[in-house]
């Protein structure tokens, strides 16, 4: 798409352009077809890389970067975010409110799949909407990534050698005094970023509303403690999160616009198959991976066709549909593939296990200022005051994504009845692991709202404060319904499924939000759940049936040793049991992070793109 946007700037400026083609300064001739491969017609890469997402993206772009001239291809199963959904995955504001409040429910789009769990027996048999997560959120925690190289037995991936490949992927923007209300004061470590760094900018947006002060102050009153931004390794303590927004456009920035422009700008032999979904990946007798079987959907007719792979197939599908792959093809537990007729490659019964996902306590309060309730509900005069603010100087509430504050805390549990098995569990992890996040929110998904209170007044205003249990003792799996990738994996995350450990979790969670927001001079009453919901019984209630999650699944291709018989893939990436086939994306995570694991899985693939570099 990089050529797309290049040939609108040319007849911006006055040039002889059409649109996707245009004769750069050296005379060239630049089209912008050239960045594609063609549908239906086989071919031949070094390198085949499934799925066009952080991982997939960063690790295209770094192999593209290399003098060895390797030749690419990108397979995805979706298009273009900027021309499939409009201006709403562009826009920043727009697009964390479509996340909230989608309105067309809870289904497939052209930037989007609707996955929907089995019913979970921790959420009173609920069946939850998994969507992918869209914010930067910051890193993780030097410890988590010492633990993390300990469990895989490499210190290739401690804290001291994966901080370089953070700051490699992302260019920080600090925040603007001249759009963001200076009184903010933005803490920040410069340290954790490098003037050299990647193409991905991460900032603070351009817009923060009247809530994040007293907000910060009523972390203070409840003992918090502020810490300089949450990206050098340091989780325990409040700060604002950053976004994947470059605050020159004020619009969201993708490892589309970042890696994979910069991937195809850097090398003509780097191919994009949009709209192409694999369908296998294929191997030879001595079970090296030789390629994959795909399928394109253009105008109506599938096009079947084969790319093969010369050096090896990276598999980037994510944490649901990396393992459905690997299934489907011949790696997975013997049973589950004799069950759908597939011919077994590798045994390994770790494929679609572990999964490791964040559940979420869901608070919404009544505040007494401005959030962003007003614009979401339709309000015609604050909707076009942000559209002014947002199209005129690229500020206001459309200019960021609605984040404020992230906090996080070694849990406080009250004397629960299974608190000594709760703590002995806890106290496994790091001492700079918080078991708890609290998230301050400045949208609200009207849809609940409106649920609960009926028509929202145009003089009232909602805070999210939600709790993310960072520690949970419960693990998930995904499995295959058929053998076709057309078929939804089946996906049960298992959140609260192992008894006591994770529920008096969430019960101390809840409690400690209550507290927060006590303290919290703009907030004036709690919309949801509610004070009635005030006694053990009720708040357990409560939880069992509104419980939800943050989008974070990792695990199903966990990382780990060959002795581990639940692990995936080696400390480098590489598939059991095969060659020539790595998974990096964070369904390979070993654990997952404190934090947000966007940060990482960019980190990830970086240090991957690394080691194939150097030739392991």
């Amino acid at each position: 798409m990089f050529l797309f946007f290049l040939a609108i700037a040319l007849a911006a400026a006055g040039a002889e352009a059409a649109l996707g083609a245009a004769v750069n300064a050296r005379g060239v001739l630049e089209i912008l077809g050239n960045s594609f491969g063609r549908p239906g017609f086989n071919a031949t890469y070094d390198y085949i890389i499934v799925g066009g997402g952080n991982a997939g993206n960063t690790i295209a772009a770094r192999l593209a970067q290399d003098p060895a001239n390797y030749s690419i291809a990108v397979v995805e199963a979706g298009s273009f975010y900027e021309i499939s959904d409009g201006n709403r995955t562009q826009v920043p504001g727009y697009n964390w409110i479509n996340t909230l409040d989608f309105p067309i429910g809870q289904v497939s789009t052209q930037t989007s799949i609707a996955l929907n769990t089995v019913p979970q027996p921790g959420y009173n048999g609920r069946s939850i909407y998994y969507l992918t997560a869209q914010t930067f959120g910051g890193g993780p925690t030097a410890g988590s990534l010492n633990k993390w190289a300990r469990d895989v037995r490499d210190e290739f991936w401690t804290w001291d050698n994966v901080y370089p490949a953070y700051k490699k992927s992302v260019t920080f923007q600090p925040p603007d005094y001249t759009k963001i209300d200076p009184s903010q004061n933005i803490s920040y470590d410069p340290s954790a970023f490098d003037d050299n760094g990647g193409p991905l900018h991460i900032s603070y947006g351009n817009y923060f509303g009247p809530s994040g002060n007293p907000m910060k102050e009523a972390m203070g009153r409840a003992g918090l403690g502020s810490i300089a931004g949450l990206n050098s390794g340091k989780l325990i303590g409040y700060s604002t999160m950053t976004a994947a927004v470059d605050i020159r456009t004020a619009t969201r920035d993708s490892s589309e616009t970042s890696f994979l422009q910069t991937g195809a700008q850097a090398s003509k032999h780097l191919k994009i198959y949009p709209n192409t979904l694999v369908k296998r990946i294929t191997f030879d007798g001595q079970k090296r991976a030789t390629g994959v079987d795909v399928q394109a959907n253009l105008a109506n007719v599938d096009l079947d066709f084969h790319l093969n792979a010369r050096k090896e197939v990276i598999l980037s599908a994510g944490v649901w549909h990396s393992p459905q792959i690997l299934m489907v093809s011949g790696v997975g537990p013997s049973e589950t593939l004799s069950q759908h007729g597939i011919n077994l490659v590798s045994d390994l019964p770790g494929v679609g296990q572990n999964a490791w996902d964040q559940p979420l306590v869901p608070f919404l309060f009544l505040a007494n200022v401005s959030t962003n309730t007003q614009f979401q509900a339709g309000n015609p005069a604050i909707v076009e005051r942000a559209i002014s603010d947002y199209l005129n100087s690229q500020s206001g509430v459309l200019s960021g994504v609605g984040t404020g504050l992230a906090v996080g805390e070694k849990i406080h549990l009250p004397p629960f009845p299974h608190g000594n098995s709760t703590k002995a569990w806890l106290s496994t992890f790091p001492s700079d692991w918080p078991d708890v996040e609290y998230v301050a929110l400045e949208n609200a998904p009207i849809s609940q709202l409106e649920s609960l209170l009926g028509n929202i007044s145009p003089d009232q205003n909602f805070l999210n404060l939600n709790a993310v249990l960072l520690s949970t003792q419960s693990r998930g799996n995904v499995t295959i319904t058929s053998a076709d990738t057309l078929d939804q994996p089946q996906i049960s995350p298992n959140w609260l499924a192992n008894g006591d450990v994770d529920f008096e979790q969430a019960l101390a969670a809840f409690m400690r939000v209550r507290e927060i927001a006590s303290n919290c001079s703009v907030i004036i009453a709690e919309a949801f759940p509610g004070p009635t919901v005030n006694t053990t019984e009720a708040i357990t209630a409560f939880l069992r049936e509104n419980m939800n999650h943050l989008f974070h699944g990792t695990g199903t291709c966990k990382m780990g040793t060959s002795r581990d018989r639940t692990a995936v893939v080696d400390s480098r990436a590489r598939v059991f049991g095969v060659t020539g086939l790595r998974v990096v994306d964070a369904s390979a995570f070993p654990l997952t992070p404190p934090g947000h694991p966007m940060s990482s899985v960019y980190m990830f693939a970086e240090k991957i793109a690394e080691s194939i570099l150097q030739g392991d």
